[in-house]
């Protein structure tokens, strides 16, 4: 389906079956001992060799469709031989139709990353026996990646991708690291696949879908009509919230969409812009400051 309707995008020849992500990985390891950097370099190029090599749906990908996405390690501390600590910030974009614009479908730090490395190790990803901690980590974002992109092409395209980040957490329960159980962390794995399929939360996808597939890749043919189906679509998000005042999702989509969306109204009819504001200011209070651009004669 995602190759289907994106293939519009592309006009070159292409080639069918390529793997489905161009992943950027990088380690910033300024805050541990300069003598336990190097190891980094090497597990660089193995976690980005394997996440680019992994065939991880069954779905065809053209080269030029491949999902491009950045997997941004922090590492803090180093617990014992061989065992780190951190976080990591999850990227990820897909093209507007038409266009050589790229928007963001994912941005999300999580700040619960814990694994063990020996120099050497090599990277195999069974779905039905998950035994390495990092690898059971990219796995679940890489899914989530591919969920949010599946999404955005096709209304809830992206369940059989949310189903592979449940099996995932419900394998991972026995772990000792933080992350992946129920009522740890109003923001951690287990709770942002459960949001994301939760029905009453539903409006949440919808939207996804609304706003990028009628939205954004409608303003080809007219920017005021596909804006409008923007606007149109933000409500979702205080149905989201009626249904979960503690959801991820709110902090999900700001993440990825806000230098967006003043882009979007920075040419927008001023009672548009007020309408947005005044959805977007009541979701979230913190980011008035940022939001009052929508409201101004706001140009990047």
């Amino acid at each position: 389906m995602r190759m289907c309707i994106s293939a519009l995008i592309f006009t070159s020849s292409i080639a069918i079956g390529a793997q489905e992500l161009d992943a950027t990985v990088s380690f910033n390891t300024q805050q541990i001992e300069a003598s336990q950097r190097e190891r980094f370099n090497t597990l660089q190029e193995s976690l980005q060799e394997f996440l680019n090599g992994q065939q991880w749906t069954s779905a065809q990908f053209a080269t030029q469709e491949r999902v491009q996405c950045t997997f941004s390690f922090t590492i803090s501390e180093i617990t014992s031989a061989d065992n780190y600590k951190g976080s990591l910030t999850v990227q990820a974009r897909r093209p507007v139709f038409y266009s050589n614009y790229q928007t963001t479908t994912l941005n999300w730090k999580d700040d619960n990353i814990a694994f063990s490395y020996t120099a050497g190790q090599n990277f195999t990803f069974n779905e039905f026996s998950l035994d390495n901690e990092l690898i059971a980590v990219t796995a679940y974002y890489v899914y989530l990646i591919l969920a949010s992109d599946f999404d955005s092409f096709a209304l809830k395209g992206g369940d059989p991708y949310l189903r592979k980040c449940e099996s995932i957490v419900s394998q991972m329960q026995s772990s000792e690291n933080q992350g992946w159980k129920a009522f740890e962390d109003k923001k951690n794995r287990h709770a942002v696949v459960t949001a994301l399929l939760d029905d009453a939360q539903a409006g949440f996808r919808t939207l996804w879908y609304n706003y990028h597939r009628l939205g954004l890749d409608a303003m080809y043919q007219s920017m005021d009509k596909g804006r409008a189906q923007v606007t149109q679509s933000l409500p979702q998000l205080a149905e989201v919230r009626k249904a979960n005042a503690q959801t991820p999702l709110l902090s999900m989509f700001i993440a990825a969409k806000l230098d967006e969306l003043l882009n979007i109204y920075s040419e927008a009819p001023k009672s548009e812009k007020q309408e947005v504001f005044k959805t977007l200011q009541d979701l979230y209070p913190t980011y008035t400051s940022k939001l009052n651009k929508i409201k101004e004669e706001y140009k990047e």
